[in-house]
């Protein structure tokens, strides 16, 4: 089952009070995770990855449960032992969680493949991912902060506790409140963005670190403040809305990135007989749009697990997120990212500037979540088939054709034959080092600078500029903060001295926020989350415009300040972006024309 993601933006009301709800049992300890950091270490040496023979103990005990041969030789094929398809596919989830190493179900029903094979096979796997996960709760030393994370550091002058991502679901009734705890420690101690600390030591850049955590004893003990229980089993209807608004409300500015309290679980008990509620609170330097789907998936097998008797079920993640940092820092003093530094400083020469309707002294102060306002285009459905059938035809991406028509608008309005937008991407480039990153959880998202030239020429010349521009971006544009944070002096201080866009771009297309959500978490809760922000949080761009096209309907939103535009401003530009999206495929709804631009991969 999946469920669409509730997108609340900076500028969205607070919801609910400061009230309280029923009796709240928080966790143990005061601390937001037990343990500590390891002494500072130059730079340790990444764990060694499981040995054959460790693999092929854990192989040999999960097919004995399924082994239905008597007195089976375990050195035969797996086909011989009277595993069926089943076993293997259960098999190949588990070598997945235990060891974050995947097998294909062909490979696992090939002629001839005994245990032993499979775990060699493992095992040479895990070590060419650079040595295999850490393990469970591990500390990692202090390290840099992605490019994406420092910025925002920098940007955020107030109080940067109140920053989130939330959702809150339904839950089924009659958890076990012990198996539960335990669920949520092993998903905390799995994932290490669900332990970051950050610190600022004086006249040094910030820097993050992974707190350990227990992986045995109370879980309860172990997580501190990360899980609490509230008690709302003597409410009902209204009253239970109402009051899990409020608590949902007074959340949002319990985290504490300095302490390490980045994330909080909530669980509102509403007996056995009733759904409760579950909310998760991440701060937004810990997590992305597409962790959510991670770290859902992870809490429901290990729940289901435990509640099964099944003890040896941990997630795993593949490379941690401090390593990520680590090796997006070492990317930047690379030839690789260095040749492309030409590139990135010919785009930040492109015009950025969008001009304000308001004389303000300095616009970046005043653009803050308070002042944050929206108007929303919705186009009709057969424009979004026409929208992805030109695409197709022109071989690009249909938030390609979008952008361009964005592009378009821009380029009118500030008269330049070339503009410069942010557009967001997904950030997970598995070509930086010996990463493996496809269930990591932490903020990925990269906002790279694009070059646009929507002018002059046919419309399908216009597009192919775009799409080919879009498809060279070096390294799927990770280069661009990497050597603007990490890079030699004399290439990131050029970089950084050009000032953001002052629009940025996001197509979140069909199905972007889809959450896998099963028995434990059967559904996405009615009540609001509250506000994801503080009012003095500081938008890092004056206008955001955000499509998506869920349900087969393309709606574009443009998010801005109204301390520095008028809404007149911004209704005007999304009518003309419209016209230009619309009279792009109007243009190019014939045959594409040879030589259109390859679609970059999202």
């Amino acid at each position: 089952m999946s469920a669409p993601v509730r997108r609340r933006a900076a500028g969205a009301e607070p919801v609910g009070g400061a009230g309280q709800v029923g009796g709240s049992t928080p966790g143990s300890g005061a601390g937001p995770v037990g343990g500590s950091a390891a002494p500072a270490l130059p730079e340790p040496a990444p764990p060694a990855g499981p040995s054959a023979e460790e693999v092929h103990a854990r192989l040999r005990d999960w097919l004995a449960e399924a082994v239905l041969v008597p007195d089976a030789d375990p050195s035969a094929p797996l086909r011989d032992l009277g595993v069926d398809s089943l076993d293997l596919i259960r098999t190949a989830r588990r070598i997945e969680v235990a060891f974050a190493v995947r097998v294909q179900l062909r490979e696992l029903f090939a002629p001839g493949l005994t245990t032993a094979r499979l775990a060699d096979l493992v095992a040479e796997r895990a070590a060419r991912r650079g040595g295999g996960a850490a393990p469970p709760g591990t500390a990692h030393d202090p390290v840099v902060l992605t490019p994406s994370q420092e910025q925002a550091w920098e940007e955020q002058t107030g109080g940067r506790g109140h920053w989130n991502q939330a959702m809150l679901f339904t839950t089924r009734p009659g958890i076990e409140p012990g198996l539960f705890a335990e669920a949520v420690r092993r998903l905390v101690a799995s994932h290490a963005s669900l332990r970051l600390a950050f610190e600022e030591p004086p006249a040094r850049r910030p820097r993050q670190r992974t707190a350990a955590v227990a992986v045995d004893g109370p879980p309860g003990a172990a997580l501190g403040a990360v899980l609490d229980t509230v008690d709302v089993r003597a409410l009902t209807g209204a009253g239970l809305s109402a009051a899990v608004t409020r608590r949902c409300g007074d959340e949002q500015g319990r985290l504490d990135p300095g302490s390490g309290l980045v994330a909080r679980f909530v669980r509102f008990d509403a007996g056995p007989s009733r759904p409760g509620r579950l909310l998760i609170v991440v701060h937004q330097l810990a997590i992305d749009m597409v962790s959510w789907s991670v770290l859902l998936s992870d809490l429901e097998e290990v729940y289901t697990a435990l509640e099964a008797g099944r003890d040896e079920v941990w997630p795993t993640e593949g490379t941690s997120y401090p390593q990520w940092a680590q090796a997006l820092a070492a990317h930047a003093r690379t030839p690789e990212a260095e040749a492309q530094a030409k590139w990135w400083t010919e785009v930040a020469r492109t015009p950025a500037t969008l001009p304000t309707d308001r004389e303000v002294a300095d616009p970046r102060a005043a653009n803050t979540a308070a002042t944050a306002a929206t108007h929303r285009e919705e186009f009709p459905a057969d424009l979004t088939v026409r929208l992805h059938a030109v695409a197709r035809a022109h071989r690009a991406h249909p938030g390609d054709l979008v952008l361009h028509a964005l592009g378009e608008v821009l380029a009118e309005r500030l008269g330049e034959p070339a503009v410069r937008l942010d557009v967001l991407r997904h950030g997970r480039e598995e070509t930086v080092g010996d990463t493996h990153l496809a269930r990591t959880t932490g903020w990925f998202t990269t906002t790279v600078p694009v070059r646009l030239e929507p002018l002059g020429g046919t419309p399908a010349e216009r597009l192919a500029r775009t799409v080919g521009h879009l498809a060279a971006l070096p390294g799927g544009g990770v280069g661009h903060g990497a050597l603007a944070r990490h890079g030699r002096p004399r290439v990131a201080a050029a970089l950084r001295a050009a000032p953001p866009s002052d629009v940025s771009f996001d197509f979140e297309g069909d199905d972007a926020g889809a959450l896998p959500l099963g028995s434990l978490l059967p559904d996405v809760a009615p009540e609001e989350v509250g506000d994801i922000t503080a009012p003095h949080w500081t938008r890092p761009h004056p206008v955001e415009v955000i499509a998506t096209t869920d349900g087969g309907v393309l709606r574009v939103e443009w998010w801005y300040s109204t301390a520095l535009h008028e809404g007149t401003t911004v209704r005007a530009l999304a009518a003309r972006h419209r016209s230009a999206l619309t009279a792009l495929l109007d243009a190019l709804a014939g045959p594409a024309l040879p030589g259109a631009g390859e679609a970059p991969a999202r």
